[in-house]
């Protein structure tokens, strides 16, 4: 003879409640992950302004390279992709005649500067620093037997 009664049936699946651990667990990790990307965008990003902002300070550099600071105390030069360099310049070392390694003397006279230099990007201000620069100017004629 066979029992008779209700048979339960076999239960397949998730439950409800174990539904909802599941995704209170995923949510808690995508909320850690999201918070992690996030800080790490940041970071990436001020890497990136910082990097733009030493090439800016390079490229000042290259353009003062041709500059006098002596005949040109102050100006600025405006370059290619909105890159705007200025500076001013103030004397450290009086202004003397410049002599040759062998202690002729040269027809330039000479003076150390310090130049306060400011790179502009885009009308904002990308860098900031202060070089010293000689500049010079002729004074003097060479004259035969001289050097």
């Amino acid at each position: 003879m066979k029992p008779t009664g209700v048979r339960r049936a076999r239960q397949t699946g998730f439950s409800l409640l174990e539904a909802i651990v599941a995704l209170t667990v995923f949510s808690i990790c995508a909320t850690a992950l999201f918070a992690w990307l996030s800080v790490n965008v940041n970071a990436l990003s001020r890497v990136d302004a910082r990097r733009s902002a030493i090439d800016d300070g390079r490229t000042a550099l290259a353009v003062l390279e041709g500059v006098n600071p002596m005949a040109e105390p102050r100006g600025e030069r405006a370059l290619p992709g909105s890159l705007l360099v200025r500076w001013t310049s103030r004397e450290i070392a009086k202004r003397k005649p410049a002599i040759s390694t062998t202690n002729s003397p040269l027809i330039f006279d000479i003076a150390l500067y310090a130049m306060d230099v400011q790179v502009m990007h885009g009308g904002r201000e990308t860098s900031h620093f202060t070089l010293q620069r000689a500049g010079w100017e002729s004074t003097r004629t060479l004259v035969d037997g001289d050097l």
